[in-house]
């Protein structure tokens, strides 16, 4: 998720789109429908854009089975919901306004991007598995699909999808846009949180998907007659994203 396509869309809606749709005459209004259209179909198009947590849902379930590829969509979604949770309480846009706290932010999360980068790379070039020794079992053991795959305990694939969406600095920018043009002021509690769990299941649901088809035998068995260059290449992604959050937060 976030992916430059999704900042763009973000730019756009910040630019005005929405502007007349969510208040009139500076006075306060519900959620509108047309407001509701946007938001769902802004979020759908972001969501299912490749991007970390695809990666993270993709390679877990191809590398492991469905079971810890369901895992980590949920910790995908358990991240999604601390950050639209932090925008619509304004936490967001409070650590946007001190550039210093943002930096922080953005340099930690440079740093377990790259991190996790560099340890898929060097998975693959030692021909090993990439995971933390203390989140996963050595020996492989059959799949739900018959297929031998690593045994990654659902825990660990969890935790993976949770710290690889908040290491992702860029979802404060998107949210933050997102919901400053489209969520009017006067919206309710109830508005609220019907949008989050509106959202978060949106997420769930394609993130699941990604991992019960990235988890099927046919899959499986081809992810492990390539998984070494696979891995050399998402872990170079990885690792690319990683700096360039750094480099970002930096400059």
């Amino acid at each position: 998720m976030i992916s430059h396509a999704q900042m763009s869309v973000a730019r756009a809606i910040a630019g005005g789109w929405a502007r007349g749709w969510v208040t009139r005459a500076g006075t306060l209004a519900a959620v509108t429908t047309a407001a509701w259209l946007l938001l769902l179909t802004t979020w759908t198009v972001g969501v299912i854009s490749p991007g970390p947590d695809f990666i993270a849902v993709l390679r877990t379930a191809a590398r492991a089975g469905r079971r810890p590829g369901i895992a980590c969509a949920a910790g995908v979604v358990t991240g999604i919901t601390l950050w639209i949770v932090l925008a619509m309480t304004g936490i967001s846009a409070v650590l946007l306004a001190h550039e210093s706290v943002f930096r922080v932010v953005r340099i930690v999360g440079g740093v377990v991007l790259a991190g996790y980068g560099i340890l898929i790379l060097r998975g693959a070039l030692r021909r090993r598995e990439s995971l933390p020794d203390d989140d996963r079992e050595l020996a492989a053991e059959p799949g739900p699909t018959g297929v031998r795959t690593p045994a990654v305990r659902p825990g660990a694939a969890y935790r993976l999808g949770l710290l690889t969406n908040v290491a992702n600095p860029k979802a404060l920018v998107f949210f933050g846009a997102l919901f400053a043009t489209i969520l009017p002021a006067g919206a309710t509690t109830a508005e609220r949180v019907v949008v989050l769990v509106v959202m978060a299941s949106i997420a769930l649901a394609w993130f699941v998907l990604v991992a019960v088809a990235a988890g099927s035998a046919p899959v499986v068995r081809a992810f492990e007659r390539a998984e070494r260059g696979v891995d050399a290449v998402l872990g170079s992604l990885f690792a690319a994203l990683g700096v360039g959050v750094l480099v970002d937060a930096v400059r």
